[in-house]
């Protein structure tokens, strides 16, 4: 595959030719006061940073809500966000047309409650991270942290420099925007491919020990980048019970745990994006009690995903298997 061997100016000048057009927006990371943060831009890209080695929140949290017919979107964001946005496209949740998705290779982040500085030189900053022992369990069994999903990628070379690829018909509009000839891509990158892994196994006790710190903040389902209901049943009187309801509720059960009900509203929360789960650990960063929680969301999405041979957010063609019917799968599967 050929690419366009590119540094973070070009790619800078790049977005700002992009914004110089009217109904234009720019989102991703800037730099600011030694540390990275999502942006949105308007007018220039101030600060632009490629790399963002901390993790707050998944940006797809931002950018599925500011959808309009009448701009255009640039998004230059990790692998993890731009896998949400992919699903979410397919979910009929953001418009496709809007958008250009770019995803970069990503060496991993560390929570940003660390108080940890590090350099943004890709090589130099890959070296930082695993050497801090700080990396977010999310990215120690992330699946996909290549810049190769959405419409482009940036890639990082083994001499630390950087190539930009084009995926479909709209990310060659991104590579249109960079100054630079097409070239043969390195053999080799200096991101791996992920892996599936099997160090989510657990059974109910030791769910039940996690999730007993459990406050029903729900926290984990509002900061998660797929988790896009407008009307939430955990809003109803039926998981959350109010006044008499609760009382009722009460008389009919017995004795009750508190805060109520809160096994079955993260059971449901796995059901409802056990296909759709890019691994982000966005759940988990916002959990105030420090439940495990991607070892569960994630750890039922990959077994599960894997018995359709699916990965979420991989391909804007590849069919959410519980959005499809065909008569002969999981003829292998276990009852």
């Amino acid at each position: 595959m050929n690419a366009k061997r590119v540094d973070v100016e070009v790619i800078r000048a790049a977005v700002e030719q992009f914004l110089a057009k009217e109904g234009r927006l720019a989102f991703g990371f800037e730099e600011h006061n030694g540390s990275v943060r999502h942006r949105i831009q308007r007018t220039a890209a101030r600060n632009l940073a490629l790399f963002n080695p901390y993790f707050d929140l998944n940006g797809l949290l931002y950018l599925r809500r500011f959808f309009s017919k009448d701009a255009r979107i640039l998004a230059i964001l990790r692998p993890c966000e731009i896998r949400a946005y992919v699903e979410l496209t397919k979910l009929t949740q953001v418009e496709r047309t809007s958008l250009i998705a770019v995803s970069v290779d990503c060496f991993g982040s560390v929570s940003s409650k660390e108080d940890l500085h590090f350099p943004l030189d890709p090589l130099a900053l890959k070296s930082a991270l695993e050497e801090s022992g700080k990396l977010r369990y999310a990215c120690t069994v992330c699946r996909e942290p290549r810049g190769l999903v959405g419409d482009a990628g940036i890639r990082v070379d083994a001499e630390g420099k950087l190539w930009a690829q084009a995926f479909t018909p709209v990310g060659e509009e991104f590579l249109n925007l960079l100054h630079g000839t097409d070239e043969p891509a390195p053999d080799a990158f200096i991101v791996a491919e992920g892996r599936a892994t099997d160090r989510f196994q657990t059974d109910m006790e030791t769910f039940s020990r996690d999730f007993a710190k459990c406050i029903m903040c729900m926290n984990c389902r509002d900061v998660c980048p797929v988790c896009y209901c407008v009307d939430c049943v955990f809003q109803g009187d039926e998981y959350v019970p109010k006044g008499d309801a609760f009382i009722n509720k009460v008389f009919r059960l017995g004795d009750t745990a508190l805060p109520f009900g809160k096994e079955v509203f993260h059971f449901i929360r796995m059901y409802h994006v056990s296909q759709t789960c890019v691994g982000c650990g966005a759940c988990e960063e916002a959990c105030p009690q420090r439940i495990p929680l991607t070892k569960y969301m994630k750890g039922t999405s990959e077994r599960l995903q894997k018995l359709f041979s699916y990965m979420s957010g991989r391909s804007f063609d590849e069919a959410i298997p519980y959005l499809t019917f065909l008569e002969d799968e999981l003829k292998d599967a276990e009852d």
